[in-house]
């Protein structure tokens, strides 16, 4: 019977102690499943291929375009007194153009250059700003655990704190003020692992988003990358990112698309020239064989110019178009440049204040974990009040929360730069 009852107890704490579906998750890992859910690589793949497509359009208008037409008619002639006499007629035409020389091929070329430069840079941004944000999203959640383990570490502190206090006022050690003041601990302690607890499931569901994965119930990172060093020098780090950045890049694509269209719009007035060659059929047969048509065609060819002089008004309001656009152009870079000067210069002190803050926030933490260790003895002791204990323990726990909080600020400053720098790579 006991051996019964010893095995229904080993079945019952089994099953209490399940554990949902969690998924141990690496930095590389996140960011490949990342890779293969996100719309972002969708919209970047579709940029990628808007850019051949461009590249691709502009360059096959300098091929030869060939040309063909085909005709059929049926004439009759009614003379009073006569039958109909139909007449039938057969036309056909094929030909070649070949551009020699045109404005609006050649500027159509040069676009399509820069609109694939222009998308390509696109499609890297899509994949930098995913890097950067998934970065984001991963090390808060590695934060919200240690926060979590952090309350769930003072909760305990404060319900032993509790428990001891309960058994000092029953053999009246202490007043019932200090134990009021213990359980007021305890309860702020509850709060606060609410809160952690509130937090982490939050974070979860963001890096779910993320990489796809809303199967799994717990994700938990495994990755603890090396911090950065962030003795960068402040110029040198702030030209790099204005060489670098995609975003300024694509703005400068369009600053040139702009020019290369109000340059197009004035050499409209150029005459164009193509090359041309045709061979028209006309007879009154189909032809049913190449030689028949041999027989029966008239060829052409020669150098075909166009001159634009009756076309004034469209050319002169073309340009007067082209050329506000190219000015809209120019100030959309000036206010890209001094955006992103903003953003970089407050990303780079932000980069050099999380190195500082991490540093005092490492020292500051062994400090109070030295100084809990002698206030838990001092109090065992009974040479140190339970007020200067929980003060203490208090202390030690935002010293953890800085020192965590400091340390994946400094992962997210750095990620941030790098995104600046238009590094889209997942090292």
């Amino acid at each position: 019977m006991r051996i019964i009852l010893f095995l229904l107890l080993v079945l019952l704490t089994g099953l209490s102690y399940s554990q949902p579906d969690t998924l141990f998750l690496s930095l590389e890992q996140a960011l490949q499943m990342a890779k293969q859910s996100s719309p972002q690589i969708k919209e970047a793949s579709i940029d990628k291929t808007s850019g051949v497509l461009s590249i691709t359009g502009s360059i096959a208008q300098l091929l030869p375009t060939p040309t063909a037409s085909a005709s059929y008619s049926k004439n009759e002639i009614t003379i009073p007194g006569l039958p109909a006499n139909p007449n039938y007629a057969y036309t056909g035409t094929v030909g070649l153009n070949q551009v020699l020389f045109s404005p609006d091929v050649f500027a159509n070329v040069a676009k399509g250059v820069i609109y694939n430069d222009y998308y390509r840079l696109q499609a890297q941004d899509k994949l930098a700003n995913l890097v950067y944000s998934l970065k984001t999203s991963y090390f808060n959640l590695a934060k919200a655990y240690q926060l979590y383990a952090i309350a769930q570490a003072s909760f305990e502190r404060s319900q032993n704190n509790y428990l001891l206090a309960q058994a000092k006022n029953r053999l009246q050690q202490i007043t019932d003020f200090e134990l009021l003041r213990s359980e007021t601990y305890l309860a702020q302690a509850e709060l606060d692992l609410l809160s952690a607890r509130k937090n982490l499931l939050i974070n979860i569901e963001d890096l779910k988003g993320f990489i796809g994965r809303v199967d799994y119930e717990i994700v938990k990172p495994t990755t603890t990358p090396s911090l950065p060093e962030f003795g960068i020098d402040y110029e040198m780090l702030l030209s790099q990112i204005f060489e670098h950045n995609l975003t300024l890049q694509s703005v400068r694509k369009t600053r040139a698309i702009a020019r290369t269209a109000f340059a197009q719009s004035i050499a409209n007035l150029l005459p164009s020239a193509n090359l041309f060659w045709s061979s028209t059929y006309s007879d009154t047969l189909m032809p049913k064989k190449l030689d028949t048509w041999k027989n029966n065609d008239v060829i052409s060819y020669g150098v075909r110019f166009s001159f634009p002089v009756f076309e004034i008004k469209s050319y002169l309001l073309n340009i007067g178009n082209t050329r506000n656009e190219k000015l809209r152009a120019v100030l959309q870079l000036e206010k890209a440049a001094i955006l992103l000067r903003k953003t970089a210069v407050n990303a780079i002190y932000a980069c050099q204040e999380a190195q500082e803050r991490y540093n005092y926030a490492q020292k500051n933490l062994e400090l109070n974990r030295s100084l809990l260790k002698l206030a838990q003895e001092q109090y065992r002791l009974g040479a140190l009040s339970q007020l200067d204990l929980f003060n203490t323990e208090i202390a030690f726990t935002t010293a953890q929360n800085t020192y965590y909080s400091a340390l994946y600020d400094a992962y997210t400053s750095y990620a941030q730069i790098e995104y600046l720098l238009g590094i889209s790579d997942s090292k």
